[in-house]
Parts: structure tokens; sequence; C-alpha cells
């Protein structure tokens, strides 16, 4: 293929991206305008909303049924008739921690001057 006609299948795909943008665009706005028309429409005529008005019955209202539910029965009581074993606790043993080892606390020396002020220890 030569210089010419990659530039003309070059040109040709840009026109078809083009084409497809442009149709989708312009449908897009058609619909848009579509929307915003009735949209006002409904808006501006208030009256034109139907209204529905109650009508009677035609069976006459019943009072309400109080319906009573059957309560489930107890379930059978299982009677035991051997005891089991009697278990009697037995006390734990305390436990015996080795004793801590004796460890002598560092020994921290402060030395503090006195307070003598800052001529030499005497009052002036």
């Amino acid at each position: 293929m030569n210089q010419i006609h990659r530039i003309g299948l070059g040109v040709a795909g840009v026109a078809a991206v083009i084409t497809v943008a442009g149709a989708l665009v312009v449908d897009g706005y058609v619909t848009a305008n579509q929307d915003l028309a009735r949209a006002t429409a409904s808006q501006q005529d208030p009256t034109a909303t139907p209204t529905v008005e109650p009508t009677p019955s035609p069976t006459p209202s019943v009072d309400p049924l109080t319906i009573y539910v059957r309560p489930a029965p107890l379930p059978p009581a299982t009677q035991v008739t051997i005891p089991g074993p009697v278990v009697t606790p037995r006390p734990v043993p305390p436990v015996t921690a080795p004793p801590a080892p004796l460890v002598t606390p560092p020994v921290i020396h402060v030395i503090v001057p006195t307070p003598s002020g800052e001529g030499g220890g005497t009052d002036d």
C-alpha cells in the first residue's frame, strides 16, 4: 500500500467516527428537547392532572373479626429415675512459686551545691 491509500483510509476512519458521534449528539439533543417540552407542559397546566373521587364501596364494611389461636401444647416432662453419681470437689493444692531473687537497687548519688549565691558565698 502506498502513501496515498494510507491517508485515504485515515481520513475515512476519522469521517466515520465524526459521523457516529454527530448522530449520537443529535439524538441526545432531540430527546432532551422532547423531555423538556413534556416537563414544561405538565408544570404549566396543574388542572390537567386527573383527580379521583372516592366512590362508595359496593359491599358494606364489616366489623373486624377476632381470631383465637390455640396455643401449642406443653412438651412432656422427662422424669429422671436414676440420679447421676455424686461428685465431691477436691481442693486444688496451692501452687508455690519460687521466691524472687533478691536484687539490690542501684545507688544514685546526687550532689547538690550549697546555696551560696554568685558572690563567692558571702553576703554583701
